[in-house]
């Protein structure tokens, strides 16, 4: 007991010290806060406002925050109430001229003192009277008082504002003209973001004019502009406004009338310093001059791109959506429509449009020679050909054909997977056409962007030299659209997958026949299905702190067709005696996946990234498992990267306690065994620079697994339980990348902290660094 009071008596004097040390150290910084500052002048350190009302409901603490945004400058960082930057400034010599490294770390570092001489009070002051009469609150008074003390040099600048009541809306009058631009305006006043009653507010009357001349543009005002629309206010009412909308005075007369088209030419090969006077005799097309001829292009295939038609109303949107939709089928370097508007005697009101569109280069080759890295491990070297032709049938129809081949080996961090080769050849070809190509007429015209019908064709031949052979083929129809920038949905009613095992080795075949549901999920296998996907990316639109990005998909085969055949032939299905087409088992599952990202840009260079991946996949019917093409991996230097490719789960199953010691086959085969139907996954890591531009790190942290939804003999306690969360292993680690923008190497280090096939969630005991995997990869992870 003595001890332990002696122990309490120690730690609190300790703690009694520190706390003293820090207030000493929080006091000498302050003091030397102030070395740089001036004579006469001030370190300034910030400024508030109290904001008062004689009138009891006016809510005063919410325009605290408003009048507060408008104190300027911002003082010198703090923390603690020292302030680190300042200090390591007047360390470095304050406001004398430095060199070299001191100088360096003076400005990188450092922060020069901010003064009360350029905190300008009575300029805030007339910026926080702007910001009280644009929110309604007319005649307020305002003040200010300095705190300073001569003996620290520090000096506060506290603001009162006094506001009366906040004056509303009493009426609201649009133009009152007969003429067609006061008519127009007037029509659009059931939408008006200006309501009797609403408190008088400068943004809202801003925002009111944008929606005007939204409207007024899609009603054929091309010349018309927000600015050409006044505000009068009658403020002498009591606490009242009547509001006045206006047209200047000033507004030219082409910016009063509604202009129509009177020709549409589409000009198919422009270049810049082309005269339109000199093009080849065109082509009437409907009531449009195509110019050139149709060898070139399909005028019917480029009029599906193009929403301005004569005689029409000028419209912005079909504007905008007429040169988005042609530079999306990507057969364009460049798309724009110029008009002219037409002055002669009966024709006022008349606009020509002409639409010029530069070719890009039909046709190109690509050989690229490449490291290929796959999420199974799998490492080497590769080559891709590549022909692209992107006006294949005179319709900007893109037709792309690869070949591809590759030698690999697996790389792992077990000694047993290690040096295991596959060699791959194959080929695909895919047709992208500019329209829905199905049995309806189906048109998406709401959309700014161009739908495609997409046709895939492949072949792949893998050769396992210790295992296997297989052959697959595949096919695919569908269609993808975006309705807006940062949607786009894929839809694939028609999938067809066929794949075959050939030629497996006697070892192969003695490790499938002691794993009956690997062997069935290596059969023969024919998909016959569909599948959809949605994305919703905001990853693109730069300058925003927080990033999204959201995508569910589903995969389906054998539901149409199993219950055909269930109907013909009077039976349900059963995987001993499965549903056929002609004489092959087709499978039968559903699978959902859906992945999210989201990024928070904490500047402009430090972001905080994260990823969250679930998958659930349903065999049924034929089917007690899914195909090993469908199924899941888990580890790798794209998922939980302390764990090699493919080396969890499912579960908590542990292939290592189930070998056969010196089996060298059946520890290499345990590769192929550590797959499943579910899978969940989270993953999180932290951006920032080291050396700009190029170099960067990162710290993480990633968790997951993968299970069976039927139980294994084969696998013992892969099936998936309430106990999930117990069975998640989880890594963490750093790393390094080289971002040259068109591509990234990234080298990551990683830990185990829990391996699930471990006792109570433990990790492997083989010192520090002797646990760790190093990841060397192309791309960032997610």
């Amino acid at each position: 007991m003595i001890s332990l009071l002696r122990h309490v008596t120690f730690s609190a004097s300790s703690f009694s010290r520190s706390v003293s040390l820090l207030f000493l150290l929080a006091f000498l910084a302050g003091c030397s806060s102030t070395k740089s500052v001036p004579q006469g002048d001030y370190l300034y350190i910030g400024g508030d406002i109290k904001v008062t009302s004689p009138v009891p409901e006016t809510n005063t603490k919410a325009l605290e925050p408003e009048l507060n945004a408008a104190i300027r400058p911002q003082p010198n960082t703090s923390f603690l109430g020292m302030r680190p930057k300042l200090w390591i400034y007047n360390a470095m010599g304050g406001n004398r001229e430095r060199k070299g490294i001191a100088n360096w770390i003076k400005t990188r570092l450092g922060e020069p003192p901010v003064l009360l001489s350029e905190a300008h009070p009575d300029r805030v002051q007339a910026n926080m009277i702007n910001r009280l009469y644009n929110n309604g609150y007319f005649s307020p008074t305002l003040a200010h008082t300095l705190d300073t003390t001569s003996k620290r040099k520090m000096a506060t600048v506290h603001y009162e504002a006094t506001v009366g009541r906040q004056y509303t809306i009493q009426q609201i009058q649009f133009p009152q003209g007969n003429d067609s631009l006061s008519m127009a305006i007037r029509e659009t006043e059931p939408q008006s973001l200006l309501k009797v009653n609403d408190p008088y507010n400068l943004e809202k009357l801003i925002a009111e004019r944008l929606r005007v001349n939204e409207i007024l543009k899609e009603k054929g005002f091309f010349f018309f502009d927000e600015s050409y629309l006044i505000y009068h206010v009658d403020s002498t009412l009591n606490n009242k406004v009547n509001i006045y909308v206006r047209i200047k005075d000033t507004a030219p007369d082409k910016a009063l009338i509604p202009y129509r088209y009177q020709q549409v030419s589409i000009y198919t090969d422009f270049s810049l310093g082309d005269t339109l006077g000199d093009s080849e005799a065109p082509v009437q097309y409907r009531d449009y001059k195509y110019y050139p001829d149709e060898e070139t292009f399909k005028a019917k295939t480029i009029l599906n791109a193009v929403f301005v038609e004569n005689g029409d109303l000028y419209s912005r949107k079909h504007h905008l959506q007429t040169v988005n939709r042609l530079m999306d089928l990507g057969t364009f370097k460049f798309a724009e429509v110029r008009f002219t508007p037409l002055d002669s005697v009966g024709l006022s009101g008349r606009l020509n449009a002409d639409i010029l569109l530069t070719q890009a280069k039909k046709k190109s080759i690509r050989a690229e020679v490449q490291t290929v890295q796959k999420s199974n491990g799998y490492a080497g070297p590769g080559i891709t050909v590549s022909f692209r032709n992107r006006n294949a049938l005179r319709g900007a129809e893109l037709l792309l054909i690869n070949l591809v081949g590759s030698f690999e080996s697996q790389i792992s961090g077990d000694s047993a997977r290690s040096g295991l080769t596959s060699t791959e050849v194959g080929a695909d070809a895919e047709m992208h056409v500019p329209r829905i190509i199905s049995p309806f007429n189906i048109r998406i015209a709401s959309s700014m962007y161009q739908p495609r019908t997409r046709f895939a064709l492949g072949f792949r031949f893998i050769n396992r030299k210790e295992f296997f052979q297989q052959n697959s083929f595949n096919f695919e129809y569908g269609y993808s659209w975006r309705q807006y920038a940062t949607t786009e949905i894929q839809l694939n009613p028609v999938q067809v997958q066929y794949s075959r095992l050939m030629n497996p080795t006697p070892a192969f075949e003695k490790e499938l026949a002691q794993r009956p549901f690997l062997a069935r999920a290596f059969d023969q296998q024919l998909i016959i299905g569909g599948n959809y996907r949605l994305v919703y990316n905001t990853l693109g639109i730069a300058g925003r702190k927080h990033q999204l990005y959201i995508s569910p998909g589903l995969d389906f085969s054998g539901g149409l067709w199993g219950l055909f055949y269930r109907v013909k032939n009077k039976r349900p299905a059963d995987p001993e005696n499965p549903n056929t087409f002609r004489g092959q088992a087709l499978s039968q599952y559903a699978k959902f996946d859906l992945e999210t990202r989201y990024y928070f840009n904490l500047t402009e260079k430090l972001v905080l990234a994260t990823r969250l991946l679930g998958g659930y996949g349903l065999p049924y019917g034929n089917s007690s498992v899914l195909p090993y093409i469908k199924q899941y991996g888990i580890g790798g230097p794209n998922s939980i990267r302390a764990f090699p490719a493919r080396s969890l789960g499912p579960g908590v199953y542990n292939p290592r306690a189930l070998q056969e010691p010196g089996n060298e086959v059946s520890q290499s085969f345990s590769y192929f065994d550590q797959t499943g139907d579910i899978r969940l996954e989270a993953n999180a890591e932290f951006r920032f620079p080291l050396m700009d531009p190029y170099l960067k790190g990162a710290v993480f942290a990633d968790a997951g697994n993968i299970w069976l939804v039927n139980e294994d003999p084969t696998r013992p306690g892969g099936k998936f339980s309430g106990n999930f969360m117990s069975e998640l292993a989880i890594g963490a680690g750093a790393g390094l990348r080289v971002d040259v923008q068109f591509f990234v190497i990234r080298v990551d280090l990683a830990y185990p902290l829990r391996d699930p096939t471990y006792p109570n969630g433990g990790r492997p005991k083989s010192g520090l660094f002797g646990t760790g995997v190093l990841n060397l990869a192309i791309g960032y992870p997610f």
